[in-house]
């Protein structure tokens, strides 16, 4: 019997795979479910769409993320929206 399948007969756990943005907003609207996530099964990248050819805008913007990964600037928006620090997995990078 699968996991999802048992906590959902024994009533004990709703699980559920989302993203963690969804996760925390799950949280923020019905804080009696108690409900956390328990582990990461994937992270994934943002990104930014650009046309091709334009090297100076690209330039600009990798220059305006690794100023602003550093001074911690970007860190606080993605936290604004999503709930949590960016992965370490992404800094990393």
């Amino acid at each position: 019997m699968g996991l999802f399948r048992f906590c959902r007969l024994s009533l004990q756990a709703y699980p559920v795979a989302t993203s963690a943005t969804l996760v925390n907003q799950i949280k923020k609207q019905n804080p009696k479910l108690n409900f956390e996530p328990k582990m990461t099964l994937t992270v994934f990248d943002l990104a930014i769409g650009l046309q091709k050819n334009q090297p100076e805008l690209k330039g600009k913007l990798n220059e305006w993320i690794e100023t602003n990964i550093k001074n911690g600037k970007l860190n606080a928006i993605y936290e604004k929206y999503h709930g949590e620090p960016i992965p370490q997995e992404i800094l990393n990078r």
